[in-house]
């Protein structure tokens, strides 16, 4: 199996692909308390408390760097994780010095089209990290994840530079350290929609890709769209994707799930539920998965005139386009008793069930309701449609104030990469390392 370092590892979105694909994370970091909760819960990790092993007051430190291959999980700010620990946990841990890839997607609130996208915000500056180690260890590979509204990102004025710098950072040339190479620059190129591999969602991420220059002549590839048009299999809808779950309405919660998968007929529909059923790619030993149980599917309990407001919005229409067909039809006493004076057309929008969702965010609370239910989704729909499968355990609180600085469910899995768009770029990540280490056995796919 090949290995990574999984950076800003959110709940585990890229690791799961990654896994699936055949790359193991030996080391990742996140800094987000319920965060590592889910990805320690899911994927047995053993979590390393950084401001404690800092300040000498991490119990049994030294056990943390014996011989063991569970992925050790840094709990803490990535920017005191410093070089010389990332080596000594490897060497003595895993008894390696370097890793195939590292990978990361630091933080986008002030890279995404809906943040405020200040200049000199320090969150522009965390992909360094990403950096810093992949030079720090040598790793053959760099993956880094964002947003779309990167490409459009000021610096000194200037639209798009922010992309550029970026870019330049990854190929500087400095004495005595490894040296990078881009894939491509090309935005057209970086640039990948989840729905084309089988995410049930229109989301776009850029996904930068660098080689170690020590392996001149390697090469990768992009990942061509398995889903839509011209591709073997349609897209994959928000009907496939969750309507099969238990149709539980507002305020309810439900663990038992006898959906019968042998009813389903749509091959495209039937490929993806295998894949969250656990069946065409087993769930991990240790979470002893019972097909019959399903997690995190609790409703919110909304007040009856939220309620009232849901059933008047359509399929496809959002609380503002609601609100213009009700004033054409001459029932404004409805706007007037169910919907607020300022209108958000991000918020409360019906999902299109015969169609892919719109972008899942960490918004996704507010911003999604159920096609058939008056409802907000629940966390393991809004899983569903980030292609997260149905043993992945999500832990902490169901819904927090988004300024809170403990993630909710919600939040976790609307920050997270899609596990399926993280798998098909693994796929050729693999390739890619399947070439520079010839000498190794040709790297299988894996089991988390």
């Amino acid at each position: 199996m090949y290995t990574s370092i999984d950076l800003f590892s959110g709940p585990g979105g890229l690791c799961t692909g990654f896994k699936w694909a055949g790359i193991k994370p030996l080391i990742a970091v996140e800094w987000s308390d319920w965060t590592v909760q889910t990805y320690a819960a899911t994927h047995g990790a053993d979590i390393f408390e950084l401001e404690k092993y800092l300040n000498g007051t991490l119990e049994n430190a030294d056990s943390y760097f014996k011989p063991n291959d569970r992925t050790l999980l840094i709990h803490g700010d990535i920017n005191k994780v410093d070089g010389s620990l990332i080596k000594k946990i490897l060497n003595k841990r895993f008894g390696v010095n370097t890793v195939d890839i590292v990978t990361g997607g630091a933080p986008c609130e002030s890279f995404s089209m809906a943040g405020d996208r200040k200049e000199d915000d320090d969150r522009n500056y965390l992909f360094m990290n990403i950096l810093r180690i992949a030079r720090e260890v040598d790793s053959a590979m760099i993956l880094f994840e964002n947003v779309k509204g990167l490409f459009s990102k000021k610096l000194n004025g200037i639209p798009g530079k922010m992309y550029e710098a970026i870019c330049d950072e990854f190929e500087r040339k400095l004495e005595n350290t490894p040296k990078y190479r881009l894939v491509s620059r090309d935005k057209d190129t970086v640039l990948l929609k989840a729905v084309d591999y089988g995410v049930p969602q229109n989301r776009e991420r850029l996904f930068l890709v660098a080689i170690n220059e020590k392996y001149g002549n390697a090469r990768f590839n992009y990942p061509a769209p398995t889903h839509g048009l011209g591709a073997e299999n349609p897209y994959v809808t928000v009907a496939d994707a969750i309507l099969d779950l238990p149709q539980i309405d507002s305020g309810e919660e439900t663990e038992v799930y006898d959906f019968d998968i042998n009813t389903v007929t749509n091959p495209t529909r039937l490929e993806f539920l295998k894949i969250m059923h656990g069946i065409s790619k087993p769930a991990p030993a240790h979470l002893n998965y019972n097909p019959g149980t399903i997690s995190s599917h609790k409703a919110v309990n909304h007040r009856e005139s939220m309620r009232m407001r849901m059933s008047l919005i359509k399929q496809g229409e959002n609380m503002q386009s609601a609100c213009e067909r009700l004033k054409e039809n001459n029932q404004t006493e409805l706007i007037e008793k169910y919907f607020p004076k300022k209108l958000y057309s991000a918020r409360n929008r019906r999902l299109k069930e015969d169609e892919p969702s719109f972008t899942v965010t960490s918004h996704c609370l507010d911003e999604m309701i159920h096609p058939r239910l008056n409802r907000a989704l629940t966390p393991r729909e809004v899983a569903r449609l980030q292609s997260f499968p149905d043993w992945y355990i999500f832990m902490g609180p169901y819904v927090k104030f988004h300024s809170d600085p403990q993630q909710d469910r919600y939040e976790q899995i609307g920050d997270a990469i899609p596990p399926l768009l993280a798998y098909n770029i693994a796929k050729e990540i693999v390739k890619t390392l399947n070439s520079i280490f010839p000498d190794r056995p040709i790297q299988d796919e894996g089991v988390v």
